[in-house]
């Protein structure tokens, strides 16, 4: 399989037709040979023949080894000078006559000496068409070099697959599409070399870890390493010798790492021979160099092989080369992972915090730091960091009965602080895996009397803040925020602090005030960098996904937070991973920006992402996922499988969105076609959004209504929308509100000047629907060059939405939609307040647009383009 090679197989093929051959050179496991294999097999059998060798380790101890198959009776001759007349005369007789020889030489740097000069030889002499893979970076013979360098052979590189290369691999191999996050783990984990992807996915389906989950392919489990690439690594390790796999497993064990931690197990010159092999590579990152393995693979690879002596003694030379307190984020965690694999004493303190900092990177690490914690001494903290990593891992069962079992041991004890401790843990579990924010609040107010009673100063600021965080998450933005105010008044640790100034940061964007909580924002990003630690598990990247709420309808492209790929359920800092593995967009974020900028197909896209990954852990934004999600489906015209999203991922009270559960469904009762049901529901999220007192959330649904209903719906809530307007300050939405405005006022010149806008803060579906009014009330589309140019940028700017791509308007979209659903003309025209002739005009036009002529034609059109 060949994915992403089309142009060095036209290459490979016209070297070999037109001229003397060529050299394929790449890394091993990039796929040379199956370029090689494929580009001799398309050539004209009546004019060429191909004969294979391929030169081994061993075939390389033996003087002209790899030619033995071509030589009489596979014996050597006499005299090395007849070997060339041998060997031609072998071709040419397995060859027949009339056809031109093609000698592929498979591995041509393993050519012992000998052998590469009679290859040279037949080359010069224009004898045969040779095509000769060879490995980068490792030596080859001169002969096999100057094939290339003297006579003029054109040197083909096979490099890496793309991200996207790998994601079309991955579906030839499923059948079927694979979502985004699994294509980037295939990706980097196997470093893009198309014989590691193609082992791992069959791997990966052979023992369930690929499963099919929300219409995608998607990989659930830890990386695991096939037999057969377990055996092809092994092949290079051991060729690396005792100093270089101790630099390997330094690396397999600490993630990237500084270059003077990873010159504690192993010299700087075996260091710069594993990246001269390829087996590492280095990177400038500040103002120190970071030394990673070239993929995650090899790393499991390497771990796989490691002996426990060798574990101690790479772990006991890596600790010792970090002086105390010189780590901090994921090295930390490391240096935490060492003293515990080398046998030396760590604080339990130290074992908590470190356990803390890689639970959502690396939650199995997160449990075996916490069991050692509670192992020496850790009490109540050490049970609470070892629940939070079960619940990580989807073991919500044995995390809650951790924190039972250290709430009855400090019952025992009759330590009180212990008991409020877990309470709290207990309350956040009630609340994220319970999905029972409401109740878990009222649980953490009387915790925080009980640790006020008691003068137990640091429960009670860990209550109180755990309290504004639920709330807000109960869809109670105004009333978080009211809570985050009075807090912030007083003295809290710095920990408590910086979580209720990152909940007031959303409070502030939920009800309006997207300005000040971008101030907020960005000052507590500033504050985290400065402070160059994680009071809270990767307060970092919390606090810059805040910021990007913030900033998401004030931006026309906002800057959104990244997550680890393996997970990808939380906003990540920016240090290096635990895990190895290169930062990816986050997912939940990811997808609703590209909604609200009008790429629907990417967003669906994303949003899948989310909810699968979302399902897992504590969820905190699963609502979100699946709302979001199902809203998109239904607007892309999929309203069953929005339905069925709805139904098997609930939005549940663990929300931030007030009222999103009632938009979800009237989105899905609108793509049905109920159009009177979808009204009801939207006026619903309305009223419980105003309640809430997130204008924000308000102004959003009323603009969304208006949209429902393209004649009425702008006139309805024209008042409204002017009314929110002044209470919210960001531009994007505040701009595609006074769109709907200008939609009430019939003005087409005044219309066009609000798409404009709109296009210009990147919201290109609000355009859409200006433009496709403008020519439903126009009724000449073509009146203007503006108009036209408009209209053709937005149509190229959704190439994945079928409607679009074909040119339908919004109402043509609409009732296509319904048609394609089985509804009746005199059914949609019911449903849209229309004329049956209407109706039919509309869809006339849409047939047209589509070259199909009945509704089962139509169907399979908007699926297939879709």
């Amino acid at each position: 399989m060949l994915t992403g090679r089309d142009g060095l197989l036209v290459e490979a093929r016209t070297a070999l037709v037109r001229a003397a051959g060529a050299v394929v050179v790449g890394p091993a496991g990039v796929g040379r040979t199956a370029l090689a294999r494929t580009a001799v097999a398309d050539l004209p059998p009546r004019l060429f023949r191909e004969v294979w060798i391929t030169a081994t380790e061993a075939s390389k101890e033996v003087p002209f080894g790899a030619l033995g198959q071509l030589l009489s009776g596979g014996h050597l001759p006499l005299h090395p000078a007849l070997v060339h007349t041998s060997v031609l005369a072998a071709l040419r007789d397995r060859c027949g006559p009339g056809r031109t020889p093609v000698l592929v030489v498979d591995d041509a740097h393993l050519l012992d000496g000998p052998s590469a000069a009679v290859l040279l030889g037949l080359v010069q002499a224009r004898a045969v068409r040779a095509l000769v893979t060879v490995r980068s970076g490792v030596a080859a013979p001169d002969a096999v070099v100057a094939l290339w360098k003297d006579v003029g052979l054109p040197r083909l590189i096979v490099s890496a697959l793309a991200e996207d290369a790998v994601g079309a691999l991955a579906e030839q191999l499923l059948s079927g599409p694979v979502s985004r996050a699994t294509t980037g783990l295939l990706w980097q984990w196997t470093g893009g070399l198309p014989q590691l992807a193609v082992a791992l996915i069959d791997h990966g389906r052979e023992i369930g870890a690929l499963v099919r989950d929300t219409d995608q392919w998607r990989w659930r489990a830890a990386l695991a390493v096939p037999a057969q690439v377990a055996d092809l690594l092994d092949r290079e390790l051991d060729r690396v010798g005792r100093p270089g796999e101790d630099a390997l497993a330094a690396l397999a064990l600490g993630g990237p790492l500084p270059l003077s931690v990873v010159e504690a197990a192993a010299s700087a010159e075996v260091i710069a021979d594993l990246e001269q092999l390829g087996m590492v590579r280095s990177e400038q990152s500040d103002d120190q160099i970071l030394v990673r393995l070239r993929h995650p693979m090899l790393g499991a690879a390497v771990r796989r092989r490691m002996s426990p002596a060798r574990r101690r003694r790479v772990s006991a030379a890596l600790l010792a080369s970090t002086p105390p307190g010189a780590t901090r984020g994921a090295h930390a965690m490391a240096s935490a992972l060492w003293a515990v694999h080398a046998g030396q004493p760590a604080g339990s303190a130290e074992l908590i915090r470190s356990a803390n900092l890689c639970r959502y990177a690396d939650p199995a690490a997160s449990e075996q730091l916490a069991r050692r914690a509670r192992e020496h001494g850790g009490g109540a903290p050490a049970a609470v960091a070892l629940a939070a990593a079960l619940v990580e891992q989807s073991r919500t069962v044995e995390a809650y009965e951790t924190l039972a079992a250290a709430h009855r041991d400090a019952e025992a004890t009759g330590d009180r602080g212990a008991q409020l401790t877990v309470r709290v843990a207990l309350a956040r579990h009630r609340a994220w895996v319970g999905r029972a924010p409401r109740q878990a609040y009222d649980d953490l107010l009387r915790i925080r009397a009980d640790a006020e009673a008691t003068g137990d100063v640091d429960v009670r600021a860990e209550a109180a803040t755990v309290a504004v965080v639920v709330r807000l998450f109960s869809g109670q933005a105004a009333r978080a925020l009211h809570g985050a105010r009075e807090l912030l008044a007083e003295s809290l640790p710095p920990a408590g602090r910086l979580r209720v100034t990152l909940a007031s940061v959303v409070a502030l964007a939920l009800t309006g005030r997207t300005e000040e909580a971008a101030r907020v924002g960005r000052a507590a990003v500033a504050a985290v960098e400065r402070s160059g630690s994680s009071a809270l598990p990767f307060a970092r990247g919390m606090a810059g996904a805040a910021l990007a709420f913030a900033e998401l309808w004030r931006e026309p492209v906002p800057t959104g937070p990244v997550s680890d790929p393996a997970t990808g359920r939380w906003p990540m800092p920016s240090d290096p991973l635990v895990s190895g593995l290169s930062h990816t967009a986050w997912p939940v974020f990811d997808g609703y920006a590209q909604r609200v900028s009008g790429d629907r197909a990417g967003a669906i896209s994303r949003l899948r992402d989310a909810v699968a990954q979302q399902a897992d852990g504590e969820g905190l934004f699963r609502s979100e996922a699946t709302g979001w999600l199902a809203i998109t489906l239904a607007e892309d015209g999929h309203p069953d499988e929005a339905e069925a999203v709805l139904r098997e991922h609930p939005v549940d009270a663990v929300a931030l969105v007030p009222g999103l559960r009632p938009w979800a469904t009237a989105a899905v009762a609108a793509a049905s076609g109920q159009r009177t049901r979808a009204a009801l529901l939207m006026d619903e999220a309305i009223a419980v959004a105003r309640t809430s007192g997130c204008w924000l959330v308000e102004l959003g649904y009323l603009i969304y209504a208006a949209h429902l209903d393209p004649v009425a719906g702008p006139s309805r809530y024209a008042a409204r929308i002017a009314e929110a307007l002044g209470h919210v300050d960001a531009e994007r939405l505040v701009t595609a509100g006074r769109a709907v405005i200008a939609l009430a006022g019939r003005n087409p010149t005044v219309m066009l000047e609000h798409a404009h806008r709109l296009v210009e803060l990147n919201l290109n579906g609000e355009a859409l629907r200006m433009v496709d009014e403008v020519a439903r009330r126009s009724g000449t589309p073509t009146s203007t060059r503006l108009f036209v140019d408009l209209r053709t940028r937005l149509r190229a700017a959704a190439p994945g939405d079928p409607a679009v791509a074909a040119g339908l308007t919004a109402r043509e979209t609409q009732i296509a939609g319904f048609a394609a659903r089985g509804l009746s003309d005199r059914e949609i025209a019911e449903q849209l307040v229309l004329s049956v002739r209407t109706v039919q005009t509309h869809l006339g036009r849409a047939y047209r647009k589509l070259a199909v002529t009945s509704r089962r034609e139509l169907s399979d059109a908007l699926r297939l383009a879709g």
